[in-house]
Parts: C-alpha cells; structure tokens; sequence
C-alpha cells in the first residue's frame, strides 16, 4: 500500500473532463486532483504521516489558488497548472517532506503543482508512477489534446483550505481510504 496527499479543486469542466477520461489512465481511479505528496509506502504508518501533516497543515492558513495554463511535463503528462498560488504550494510540499517522509522525496523529479489531464506516451502501459521514465512521445494524440484543453479557456480560483491524505491498494488500482486534513 501507499499513501498520497490530494487537493481535489472540485470542478466540473465537460470538455475538460472528456479529455481526462480518454487519455489520464488513472481517471475511473481518481477524481480531478492536485497531488501535494508523492506517493509514500504504507512502512511510515498512517498514525505516523497524519500526525506529520496535521503538525505542518495547523501552521498554514488558507490561501488562493488559479488554475489556468497548460504544460507538457519530462514524462509527457498534460498538466493545467497553476497561475496563482504556485509559490505558497512548493513552499508547503517542501515543509511537507521533512521528519518521517524526509526521506521519500523525490529529489530528482521536479515538482510542479497541477491536475494532470492526460498521459501521452506511445506506450502508456510502459508507466510507471513510482517509478516514472521518459516513454517516447505521441505527438499527434498530444497535439489534438493540448489544443483542445486550450480552446476550453480554464480559469478555476479557489481556496487550498484542506487536503485529502489518501491509501492505495498494493496494486495502485484502488483508494482504499480517505481522510480529510484542514489547512490552518
């Protein structure tokens, strides 16, 4: 099992969400989200990682975000990203990845703050999300996608005011609990 750290904007964009559903394979899993954690293995104990994020969230207040823009990431993920409150988020996951998950950072994955639209490798069954690889390029898919979710015009402001610390089964294929984590 595993755990991750959520922010789920709740917001419904048709286009936006028939987008997501024909190219981000984890879509029938999870819910449009902005992860804020990397996944952490289930070893750390969940009384462990609550405490951790509980003791970080309770020192935050409630702040701004926008979504509006669209990036390709090294792995060819379609991501709507964030224009405003960018900064207060790489800011918390650097608070986030300190005392018992210092450890499972992700050093040499960039973090970028998003909700991932779509995966847009040739071979998306070659990826990996603990492991993530540089998979060749669909460029045409991608194509057709990025001016699609362009010609939607997303522009979503809301409040971080809670997080979702979420467990996955070993296989990644299910969330097998979910706990709400109040900003502040």
């Amino acid at each position: 099992m595993a755990y991750g750290l959520v922010y789920y904007p709740n917001f419904e964009i048709v286009g936006l969400d028939e987008i997501r559903r024909r190219h981000d394979p984890t879509a029938e899993l999870i819910e449009p989200h902005m992860g804020v954690m990397f996944l952490i293995p289930n070893s750390v104990g969940e009384g462990n990682v609550v405490r951790h994020l509980e003791s970080i969230l309770k020192s935050w207040q409630p702040f701004a975000i926008r979504f509006h823009g669209l990036t390709k990431s090294w792995d060819h993920w379609l991501f709507l990203t964030l224009q405003e409150g960018n900064a207060e988020v790489l800011l918390l996951y650097d608070e986030i990845y300190s005392g018992p998950i210092a450890r499972y950072r992700y050093d040499d994955v960039e973090f970028i703050p998003h909700v991932a639209i779509g995966l847009f490798a040739k071979n998306p069954n070659g990826y990996d999300h603990q492991d993530p690889k540089d998979l060749e390029l669909d460029e045409q898919c991608y194509s057709e996608a990025l001016a699609e979710a362009e010609s939607l015009g997303v522009d979503v402001r809301r409040v971080l005011d809670n997080l979702h610390l979420i467990r996955f089964d070993d296989e990644l294929s299910q969330i097998v609990a979910a706990r709400e984590l109040r900003v502040g």
